[in-house]
């Protein structure tokens, strides 16, 4: 059996390496998040056909373009996208009825 002292050593280790381990991994998130960042904003740059110098030229000195730009509905819902012949089997919405499977 191990005394009070041994248990707490042996607690403030893990306790000690789980709390290194969490500092690496927020760092490797991090770095994760400013990948998706940097793709994110040249989706953007590539939807409005403009460079880096161009979207922050747009963003600073032209927001009335960009606010243009947005109201033009530039974005396709997925529903569009959706085929007709697709059957949604459960109920979707509270006011539709659920199909009972067991009724044929």
């Amino acid at each position: 059996m191990l005394t009070y002292e041994q248990q707490t050593k042996k607690l403030l280790s893990k306790r000690e390496t789980l709390e290194k381990r969490m500092r690496e991994d927020s760092a490797e998130i991090e770095k994760i998040n400013a990948k998706l960042n940097a793709i994110q904003l040249a989706k953007i740059r590539d939807a409005l056909g403009c460079d880096e110098q161009g979207l922050f030229e747009l963003i600073t000195q032209h927001p009335e373009k960009l606010l243009e730009l947005t109201t033009q509905g530039t974005v396709v819902s997925d529903t569009e996208k959706a085929q007709d012949s697709d059957e949604m089997d459960g109920q979707t919405s509270f006011f539709d009825k659920k199909r009972n499977p067991y009724e044929d």
